[in-house]
């Protein structure tokens, strides 16, 4: 109940949920939606998209993918919007998704067996990205029954195990954390012990 108060108060998290539940709803109604929000599988095909390291963070394949993320945000997007402010949380989300985007695009062209004939899709980093933020912003809080190292070290583990299925996807969301753990790192020096105060 606590969560969803929470929730109810913070519009940029709110505002970011509706928009990936609405960009699934279309993918449902129009197939060519995730076609052209989606990242390329190659680096080649982003001259066709260039706007998909953006947008590929609001596109998601499975409806579990997406209420998986939905939550997520939802447990974690309120702390940060409530301890800094609205657009510190956007700016985490966009920038640890797009940071996400561009290592697969650079893992990609590292690594030429790594490119997908496909496309790549997901809020991962993004989430992440804002969950590592909320970690690095409040250090000695307990959250959802974690301590910050716990949750981290559960990110970053998590990730390491899924890099030999999925590669491109851990590279990205490893991205995406270290993005979004300096981030707050960087908003614990703006606000201080104000971060913890939030529960």
């Amino acid at each position: 109940m606590m969560m969803l108060k929470q929730l109810m108060r913070s519009p940029a998290v709110l505002s970011i949920i509706a928009i990936q539940i609405v960009v699934y709803i279309a993918q449902l109604v129009n197939h060519d939606v995730a076609e052209r929000l989606s990242l390329p599988g190659d680096v080649e095909g982003l001259g066709e998209r260039p706007w998909s390291p953006l947008t590929v963070m609001f596109v998601h394949e499975l409806l579990v993918h997406v209420v998986l993320m939905v939550v997520m945000l939802a447990a974690f997007g309120p702390l940060l919007e409530q301890s800094a402010r609205a657009m510190d949380l956007i700016a985490v989300y966009l920038l640890a998704g797009l940071a996400g985007s561009l290592g697969i695009l650079a893992a990609i062209a590292a690594v030429p067996a790594w490119a997908e004939d496909g496309t790549i899709v997901g809020s991962s980093a993004a989430v992440f990205g804002v969950t590592a933020a909320v970690l690095a912003m409040r250090p000695s809080s307990r959250l959802f029954g974690g301590t910050t190292t716990q949750w981290l070290g559960f990110l970053i583990a998590a990730n390491i195990v899924f890099f030999f299925s999925l590669p491109l996807g851990s590279v990205g969301h490893l991205v995406g954390i270290a993005v979004g753990w300096a981030y707050g790192r960087w908003l614990r020096t703006r606000f201080g012990s104000h971060a913890e105060e939030v529960t």
